[in-house]
């Protein structure tokens, strides 16, 4: 197997789902004292995809960050997370040491999306 093909199927190794209207995940860059929201394309168990915008874009491949994660359902958690790929504006990110709390919220999002049939 190829590097590339590795590499697309390690980021896919999680099944990842798109917001809905009427079930916001709120994913925020932090900075220090500042929360930066950006839009979320996707969401997995893994990681998750957004859209990045200015002055929150300028983030390479190996950059590590710092997110909070809001659901309807559970208290915002604070994870951290290695920029995989970026493309037109999207990059991927992939979570680092989940904690059994951030764990149990992603698991409870994504499974209530794909109840809604919102797989990405």
């Amino acid at each position: 197997m190829s590097s590339k093909q590795e590499s697309n199927w390690d980021r896919r190794r999680h099944v990842r789902v798109r917001p809905a209207g009427d079930y916001d995940i709120r994913i925020e860059i932090v900075e220090g004292a500042v929360f930066s929201r950006v839009q979320v394309v996707d969401l997995g168990i893994g990681g998750v995809g957004m859209l990045l915008e200015p002055p929150v874009d300028g983030y390479a491949p190996n950059a590590a960050l710092e997110l909070r994660i809001s659901t309807p359902e559970a208290e915002p958690v604070r994870v951290s997370a290695l920029v995989r790929h970026c493309a037109r504006g999207v990059c991927g990110a992939e979570f680092e040491g989940l904690s059994e709390a951030a764990l149990a919220a992603l698991r409870r999002a994504v499974s209530e999306l794909l109840e809604r049939g919102s797989q990405a």
